[in-house]
């Protein structure tokens, strides 16, 4: 069984099936904008009898905590139906993220997905143990060993500025969304340098809530995917797609 999809604006999935095993391969941005659909995709890949999902994220190019706490809840799932979840090819930039969150502790993963099906055979008879978690390590190296990129492009004071405002007219949305308050101190910046004139400390600050997002989960509504994506676009102009 092959099939394609599109989770949200930024992120392709593709599923196959191959020796009683479910592969989802994910392509582009792992981030809150996706959430919901990814996760009522990935659901229903599962069903008793045939619940074992790998998920391959070598394709994937961003990734924020809400990405990732769709994978959690899926595995979550998959063990209910006596299957599981596990991770394969993770990205530089997922990798980053599994251990901003520390999900690289909770989450199975292998450098391959051809390691992580013979990886789910092991763990039938026992003998997963350390060598699983030395190939997790691997996968999802600590800050120390941090893949480097390109620094990020200056943002443009006037695209950013308009993404902050866009962001605060909506920060009933985010609040909700943000139960245990997480976001706040962030957003509070945010509306103070929004305030001011100095593009420096409102960048920083829009940088601030970024990184929040990298290692905290929201619940995803229209208007929070919306406007972090703009938000993240604004800072990061190399991450907006390529014109047809």
């Amino acid at each position: 069984m092959n099939s394609g999809s599109t989770a949200g604006p930024g992120l392709g999935v593709a599923a196959r099936t191959a020796g009683g095993i479910t592969i989802a391969e994910l392509t582009g941005e792992l981030d809150v904008a996706g959430a919901p659909v990814l996760r009522d995709q990935l659901l229903s890949l599962l069903r008793p009898g045939s619940s074992r999902l790998i998920v391959d994220l070598s394709g994937v190019s961003f990734c924020d905590a809400s990405g990732l706490a769709v994978l959690v809840n899926t595995g979550r799932r998959a063990r209910l139906l006596g299957g599981f979840l596990r991770l394969a090819a993770v990205s530089p930039e997922a990798g980053r993220v599994l251990t901003l969150t520390g999900l690289h502790r909770r989450l199975e993963i292998f450098p391959t997905v051809q390691a992580a099906a013979t990886g789910a055979q092991a763990a039938r008879h026992g003998t997963r143990g350390a060598a699983a978690r030395g190939r997790a390590a691997r996968a999802c190296p600590g800050p120390a060993h941090r893949p480097t990129g390109p620094s990020p492009a200056p943002a443009g004071a006037g695209d950013l500025r308009g993404a902050v405002a866009a962001l605060l007219a909506c920060a009933d949305a985010w609040h909700d969304a943000d139960p245990r308050r997480r976001f706040t101190p962030a957003l509070a910046a945010m509306a103070r340098a929004r305030d001011g004139t100095d593009d420096t400390a409102l960048e920083r600050a829009a940088r601030s809530l970024l990184s929040a997002l990298a290692r905290h989960p929201l619940t995803p509504t229209p208007a929070v995917a919306a406007t972090a994506t703009r938000l993240r676009r604004a800072l990061h102009p190399a991450s907006l797609p390529a014109p047809v």
